[in-house]
C-alpha cells in the first residue's frame, strides 16, 4: 500500500514557504479544490453544486491484485440561519489505476460533486472530506451561500469552462474546468461563462483588472439562450443543458487566460441600459507550476544549464524584487505564442528541472539536476530510447538516444550507486 498521510492536508498553508530545491516531493497546489454554484430552477428553488476534486498524489491507495485502488469520502451539510440542519448528503468517489505510477501524478484527478434543492435564504454549508483507505478526515471551513441575494441578481455567478466540447449523452457539453472558481494559467484555452437572468439582454460590458491594470476592456454579445445544469460524463465534469433550470441567457467570453498574468483578478460586468453593475474577485492559478519555478531566484539559477554563468549573473545582480519581471522577459525570446501569456518553452524547461532533480538523484546526490543524465535530460528532453547493459568490468551502462537530430550519450554506473557518468557522447 502506498501510504500518505492525510495530514498533508492541514500543511497546505506552509507548501508556499521556502521550497526544498533538492528534494521536491510534490507541486505546491492545494490538495483539495471546491467550489459551490447555484443556479435559479423553474419552481422558484436553486440547484446548488458542491463541485471538488483531489489529485490522486494525495490519496491512499492500497495494492489488490494487479491494480491500485483509492477512495474518498465528501460529507456535506447544509444550516440555515438558526443553525438547524436543512440538508445533508454523503458521496463517496472511488478511483482505480493499473500502475503505481498514476497514484503519484498530480495531473490526475478525483472529482466529482453533490447537488440540492434550496430554497431562496441564508446558509452556511459545512464539509468534511475523508480518505476511504485511512482513518483520515478534515473539516472544511465553513462556508455561507446567500441565496436571497442570488435570487434578486441578474447576473448569476460566472462559470469557467475549457474551451473544448464534446457530446455527452446526445448533448453538446463542455468541460468545467473545476479548479475551486479560480482561471487555470495554462496553454489549454478557457471559456468565462456569464449567466445572466433576463433573456433579453443582448450585451455585456467586461473588464477584467489584474494589479489596477486593465487586461481585459471588451463588449460580449455571443450568448446562448439555454437552461444549464452540471453534470458528469466520462469521467469529466461537465456543463450542459438541464430541463429543471431557469433559462438563462449565457455569454460566453472566450479565451479569458490567454493574456492574463498569475495572480488575483477583478471581473466587472456592466451594462447601463438595465443597471447592471457586478464585480467578482477570482485568481488566475498555475495548479501544475514546476516545483522549481516556484522561487524566481532559484529559477534564474537553474538557467545555467543552457545558458553561460555571465549571463546567469547579470541576471542575479539586478534588483531581487525584479526577478519575476527578468525571468519573464528572458524567455519571451523563446516563446512559441507570443501572443499569450503563457510560454509552453518555459514550462518544459523546468518540468525537466523538476523531473531531473527527482529521478536522477543518487545515493549520495542531494540533487539529481547535477549528474551527468540530469543535465542532458535537461538540455535535450527524453530520448526516444533507453538501452540498459553491462560493461566487462560488470558496471550498468545506459545508452541514451535521440533521433530529431540524431544524438547518442552513454552513461556509467561506476561505483554502483546510482550515479552515472557521461563517457561517451
Amino acid at each position: 500500500m502506498k501510504k500518505l498521510l492525510f495530514s498533508l492536508f492541514l500543511i497546505y498553508t506552509s507548501v508556499f514557504g521556502q521550497p526544498d530545491f533538492n528534494s521536491p516531493n510534490f507541486n505546491p497546489r492545494l490538495p483539495f479544490e471546491s467550489e459551490i454554484i447555484s443556479l435559479p430552477r423553474t419552481d422558484g428553488d436553486f440547484s446548488v453544486y458542491f463541485i471538488y476534486k483531489i489529485p490522486y498524489r494525495m490519496l491512499v491507495f492500497e495494492r489488490r491484485e494487479e491494480s491500485f485502488n483509492a477512495g474518498f469520502r465528501v460529507t456535506v451539510e447544509i444550516l440555515d440561519d438558526d443553525s438547524k440542519l436543512v440538508s445533508r448528503d454523503i458521496k463517496d468517489s472511488k478511483v482505480t489505476v493499473n500502475n503505481f505510477e498514476a497514484t503519484n501524478d498530480f495531473n490526475l484527478f478525483l472529482q466529482d460533486f453533490l447537488t440540492f434543492k434550496l430554497k431562496p435564504g441564508d446558509y452556511k454549508i459545512s464539509t468534511l472530506i475523508s480518505d476511504m483507505n485511512s482513518s483520515g478526515e478534515f473539516p472544511l471551513e465553513p462556508t455561507d451561500l446567500n441565496l436571497d441575494e442570488n435570487k434578486d441578481k441578474i447576473v448569476q455567478h460566472p462559470l469557467v469552462i475549457s474551451s473544448r466540447e464534446f457530446i455527452c449523452d446526445e448533448k453538446k457539453a463542455f468541460i468545467l474546468a473545476n479548479s475551486g472558481g479560480n482561471v487555470p494559467y495554462s496553454s489549454e484555452k478557457y471559456n468565462l461563462v456569464i449567466p445572466v437572468t433576463d433573456t433579453l439582454i443582448k450585451e455585456m460590458d467586461v473588464t477584467i483588472e489584474s494589479n489596477d491594470e486593465v487586461i481585459i476592456s471588451t463588449k460580449v454579445n455571443e450568448s446562448y439562450v439555454i437552461p444549464i445544469g452540471i453534470t458528469q460524463c466520462e469521467k469529466q465534469l461537465s456543463v450542459t443543458t438541464n430541463p429543471e433550470i431557469k433559462v438563462l441567457r449565457n455569454f460566453v467570453l472566450r479565451n479569458v487566460n490567454e493574456k492574463l498574468a498569475e495572480g488575483e483578478v477583478t471581473l466587472k460586468v456592466t451594462n447601463e441600459e438595465n443597471d447592471i453593475d457586478e464585480k467578482y474577485e477570482s485568481k488566475v492559478v498555475w495548479f501544475n507550476k514546476p516545483f522549481s519555478l516556484m522561487d524566481p531566484e532559484k529559477a534564474i539559477e537553474f538557467l545555467n544549464f543552457v545558458e553561460s554563468d555571465s549571463v546567469v549573473n547579470s541576471l542575479l545582480t539586478q534588483s531581487s524584487s525584479d526577478y519575476p519581471k527578468i525571468l519573464k522577459e528572458h524567455w519571451a525570446k523563446f516563446d512559441p505564442t507570443p501572443g499569450t501569456d503563457y510560454n509552453e518553452v518555459m514550462y518544459e524547461y523546468y518540468t525537466r528541472v523538476d523531473y531531473a532533480i527527482k529521478e536522477f538523484k543518487g545515493i549520495d546526490k542531494d540533487n539529481g539536476a547535477k549528474t551527468d543524465r540530469g543535465v542532458v535530460y535537461i538540455k535535450f528532453g527524453k530520448p526516444e530510447k533507453i538501452e540498459r547493459s553491462s560493461n566487462l568490468q560488470g558496471q550498468v551502462m545506459e545508452k541514451w538516444i535521440y533521433s530529431n537530430p540524431e544524438r547518442k550519450f552513454t552513461f556509467v554506473d561506476k561505483k554502483g550507486t546510482g550515479n552515472f557518468s557521461l563517457t561517451e557522447n
